[in-house]
């Protein structure tokens, strides 16, 4: 049994496969084409990446032109991840930097249908966002001011959202929290007045720099309830009156960020119980769908439940070993390649590609080679006790937050990336880094 929801992954006589590929075959073929370079290896299914735009996509139906899909591109900035959401049925691109702007060009997004978000905006990424007609978020009164001049300065109108901070709870864990009330992101109620103002202190004349569109809330990842969403919608709806009224009566966007969770089975929740299950974009939509004016759009931009479970992490057996009362299962990944579990305390589950024939299992400790005790990817997972060194297994739902956030610690290459799309088809859509790669930027 997999422990994702949804298409792309299923055990066939033991053995897991993605898109119909033995992922034995894969990591063979990996190996030959790589050597030692060839695991890990972040594997995506082409299948599951199509069903899980489609989610949304139904979900939306009901309002027509009225619901739009953007993708975050933090969750996995792949270019080829992104031009396979895109061709799905993704319309529009989340960003927060430059290059994750660039990136989303590239991947064929048209820079109007790009969004630039972030507490701490540099000018050069202003003022491509502006050249280039892409959506600005407004976070705080500098960053309106900033946006306003670079907007005077290059002649262009910049078309803006505003962030709202409605110092919401979102019930996940405090890193992944992004509107509570002492939250860096976004504008309280009470400070909107000073942000417009300084949006009009950028003007010249008659002629207005800065088209505030409309208002967006993202209040955090791994939202589980549709409560939430509601919320959001009824605070974001009180500040577009607000904003209308002071000079933009043509604002009708409301952004309700992203966030939702995840299905993994065998998840445990505090109280010793598995996962709730999570509410789905429908139940999202459905949520909302009441209470959302009848005179706007909406904008939804999930990251993590488009791509978290269309990618696991393959890696191999290096040999297990003692200490105390803790069995360790030392695997040639590490929190280099995933770091969710190490910074958030985020559980990964994690399973052989084959099944062991032996019935035997183990609470297992899964660790890495990095030279930190907070390296692992997973803690008393039930494995087989004795898997030989070479044994392959794979790390679930790394598909958002792992390769976007991988790092070169202790001189670590970046994994190899490949996007299964059939049977006997797979496309490398990133190769591993090699130590050339690593000291190529030395000067």
């Amino acid at each position: 049994m997999v422990p994702v929801d949804g298409p792309g992954w299923s055990y066939v006589d033991g053995v897991l496969h993605c898109d119909g590929m033995s992922l034995e075959d894969l990591r063979m073929s990996l190996r030959k084409d790589y050597g030692h370079q060839g695991s890990p290896a972040h594997v995506y299914s082409h299948s599951a990446l199509v069903a899980n735009v489609r989610k949304y996509t139904d979900a939306l139906c009901p309002l027509g032109e009225r619901g739009t899909l953007s993708y975050s591109l933090k969750a996995n900035s792949n270019l080829r991840v992104l031009e396979t959401l895109r061709q799905a049925g993704v319309t529009m691109a989340t960003t927060v930097s430059g290059n994750e702007i660039l990136m989303a060009m590239k991947a064929g997004f048209a820079a109007s249908n790009i969004i630039y978000n972030g507490t701490g905006k540099r000018r050069w990424e202003v003022e491509l966002a502006v050249k280039h007609g892409v959506l600005l978020n407004l976070d705080s009164e500098f960053d309106a001011r900033l946006i306003a001049g670079v907007a005077r300065e290059v002649g262009v109108r910049a078309r803006c959202l505003v962030r709202l901070n409605p110092a919401l709870n979102a019930d996940t864990h405090p890193y992944l929290a992004t509107a509570l009330a002492d939250s860096k992101f976004g504008v309280e109620f009470h400070q909107l007045e000073k942000v417009l103002q300084a949006v009009r202190a950028g003007e010249s004349g008659n002629e207005e720099h800065v088209a505030v569109e409309g208002v967006h809330i993202h209040v955090g990842s791994a939202v589980s309830r549709t409560r939430v969403y509601a919320d959001m919608t009824r605070a974001a709806a009180r500040t577009l009156r607000e904003i209308r009224e002071r000079g933009w009566p043509r604002a009708s966007t409301i952004n309700l960020g992203g966030g939702l969770n995840i299905r993994l089975s065998g998840v445990p929740r505090k109280d010793g119980e598995d996962q709730e299950r999570p509410a789905t974009p429908e139940n999202l939509v459905d949520a909302i769908l009441p209470i959302l004016p009848q005179d706007t759009t909406l904008l939804l931009e999930p990251g993590r439940s488009l791509v978290a479970t269309a990618g696991v992490l393959m890696t191999e057996v290096l040999g297990v070993k003692t200490n105390g009362d803790r069995r360790f299962l030392v695997v040639d990944s590490a929190m280099t390649e995933v770091i969710r579990p190490a910074l958030y305390g985020a559980h990964h589950p994690v399973t052989h590609v084959t099944v062991p024939s032996s019935q035997e299992r183990a609470a297992m400790d899964v660790v890495g080679p990095v030279c930190e005790s907070g390296d692992f990817l997973a803690r008393r997972c039930m494995l087989s006790p004795n898997p030989p060194s070479g044994a392959a297994l794979v790390v679930w739902a790394t598909g958002a937050y792992c390769s976007s956030m991988a790092s070169n610690y202790n001189l670590r290459p970046h994994a190899v990336e490949v996007i299964v799309r059939a049977p006997d088809l797979y496309t490398i859509v990133r190769r591993p880094e090699n130590f050339e790669d690593l000291v190529s930027c030395y000067l």
